[in-house]
């Protein structure tokens, strides 16, 4: 009888905790909401949020939900009646395809997609706080890969990118009319394949990246991992790894956006294009040994100090470990939060008012061998909510967030506000039942 009572318990629990998570898409692809490379998905503008995701046939949709009210607008297809403009059957396999959003100063939203080295769309609402009529905007660049978006100082906007394939350079452009001249460095900030190849392994060496804008909008902070393109053997794990899993470290460095200088974290000004000699000697966070640490990091900042949660394999490639990684004193620390299934798996990383450290993050149980379809990217069977109150030290779990048990979940995408903020107690993610089936997004609105 006990035990019983317990399981209603835990069962109500459940119910309680995941019931500010509703369905906002029933038409997702895989990676309908992309991982913390591309970003932001969803923007918040006058008392609403604007969402972003890619459909299973690979075209861009978006909708709007009114804060006060809890409601949807009814979604549209971005693309109507530009289908006949692009290649549908790339549209269709390309998960990189993805759209990121934004907003202008005249409060017109802003759409990327289709940007996966190659020429993608720039999409302008035509009236503002509208998503029912769209124009074609100018390009921000010939190529680009993993846009991400911020809002930066002198009320400008910020693209943040990879150039050409996966042994290209990241950098950035940045515009001050609301999207129409982009302008940036002639050269790449980061390629860690740039001669001279001296660094281990320089010869063929990619990478991911992630960003953080600082509060006055001219710092850009950038956490990234390394990425092995050669199929050699892992020495921790004895075989050769898919490419998707051949990717470790921690690295972190900061671009003064005035001056567009660069810098480690001692404040000690690094020549560009950073390559992997310089990266493994003054910008590393964490050396993971041959752990697999494969999407790069969550970073958030306070008062404009640095801190990250990232999954890291364990005992085999896949299996993993959420961490919290911070500077303390002349070192970097770092504890364990909650086991993950893959480190693919998604997290999202805040702090509350009165000091206490969120981490929302896709746990449970997951896959063990790498599948494709929906599956294709790790998944976990749970969102969970942990929490710390002394600075990361210790974790504790908080809250079971997962809107349907028996399904899979990927990719929290947390939502961007004003010019440099994230929206508290609001997130997005995705989850599917079957790896050939059709994914739906989630708005987890804790408010």
């Amino acid at each position: 009888m006990l035990a019983f009572r317990a399981l209603v318990v835990a069962l109500l629990i459940c119910a309680v905790a995941s019931a500010d998570a509703v369905p906002f898409a029933e038409n997702g692809g895989l990676k309908m909401l992309y991982d913390n490379r591309m970003y932001p998905q969803a923007v918040e503008l006058d008392g609403s949020l604007y969402l972003v995701w890619r459909g299973s046939e690979g075209f861009p949709y978006t909708r709007s939900y009114d804060l006060a009210t809890r409601k949807f607008s009814d979604p549209v297809m971005i693309l109507d009646g530009l289908e006949d403009t692009v290649n549908k059957e790339r549209y269709a396999a390309d998960h990189h395809f993805a759209p990121v959003i934004w907003k202008d100063l005249k409060n017109h939203l802003h759409v990327l997609f289709g940007w996966h080295g190659a020429n993608g769309m720039h999409m302008v609402s035509e009236n503002p706080r509208d998503i029912t009529a769209w124009r074609q905007g100018p390009n921000v660049a010939d190529i680009m890969s993993y846009p991400k978006i911020h809002q930066v100082f002198d009320n400008q906007t910020l693209i943040y990118f990879r150039y050409m394939a996966h042994l290209g350079f990241w950098t950035y452009r940045i515009s001050g009319d609301d999207g129409e001249t982009w302008r940036g460095p002639a050269d790449g900030l980061i390629d860690m394949s740039a001669p001279p190849q001296t660094g281990f392994m320089a010869d063929h060496a990619g990478s991911y990246q992630t960003t953080r804008v600082s509060e006055d909008g001219k710092t850009l902070h950038v956490g990234f991992i390394w990425k092995v393109e050669d199929p050699i053997p892992s020495f921790r794990y004895s075989k050769v790894l898919h490419h998707h899993v051949r990717r470790h470290n921690l690295y972190y460095l900061k671009v003064d956006l005035p001056t567009g200088k660069v810098y480690n974290y001692e404040g000690r000004q690094l020549p560009v294009p950073v390559n992997k000699e310089v990266a493994d000697r003054d910008c590393l966070v964490w050396d993971t040994r041959g752990r697999v640490a494969a999407v790069g990091p969550t970073i958030h900042l306070d008062d404009g100090e640095p801190s990250f949660v990232l999954p890291v394999s364990d005992r085999t490639p896949l299996e993993s470990k959420f961490y919290y990684v911070r500077r303390q004193g002349d070192k970097w620390a770092r504890t364990a939060i909650a086991r993950t299934p893959h480190p693919f798996n998604s997290c999202h990383l805040d702090r509350d008012p009165d000091g206490t450290l969120q981490a929302y993050l896709i746990t449970g149980l997951g896959e063990s061998v790498p599948e494709p379809g929906m599956n294709f990217y790790g998944w976990g069977h749970k969102v969970e909510r942990w929490f710390s109150t002394d600075n990361g030290a210790s974790w504790k779990h908080g809250a079971d967030l997962t809107p349907k048990l028996g399904r899979k979940y990927q990719n929290i995408q947390f939502v961007a506000k004003g010019l440099r903020e994230i929206s508290k107690d609001i997130f997005l993610f995705y989850g599917w039942d079957t790896n050939d089936g059709i994914g739906t997004g989630y708005l987890w609105d804790g408010r």
